[in-house]
């Protein structure tokens, strides 16, 4: 059973990142969704950095049952609030590993 609920944690995990990829598939390229060895990196505009900022997904995804959960979600929303502060502050993170053991870096670039 624990096994079974680190995949639904995993898959949770990278779908949040998934959605938050297609939060700009609307306006021309505004995330960049590159694929990486063993992982993706997810390039959020600066429109979609301050929709996280504002709505503080990341600790939506703090909440999940995952290792990486907490970690991942507080960075988020850390990174996401230093970057709204700045015009044209944008976020990018990268997740790395199999979907039942992501891991991941996240970077906050002006």
């Amino acid at each position: 059973m624990r096994v079974v609920r680190s995949i639904v944690a995993g898959a949770l995990i990278a779908g949040a990142a998934a959605v938050i990829a297609s939060l700009g598939a609307g306006s021309a390229g505004a995330v960049a969704v590159t694929p990486l060895p063993g992982g993706v990196q997810v390039d959020l505009s600066p429109a979609d950095t301050a929709w996280v900022h504002q709505s503080r997904i990341g600790m939506g995804i703090a909440g999940l049952p995952h290792p990486s959960a907490a970690s991942f979600g507080q960075a988020l929303d850390a990174a996401a609030t230093v970057s709204s502060a700045v015009p044209g502050g944008r976020v990018t993170f990268t997740v790395f590993g199999p979907i039942d053991q992501l891991n991941g870096t996240m970077l906050a670039l002006q």
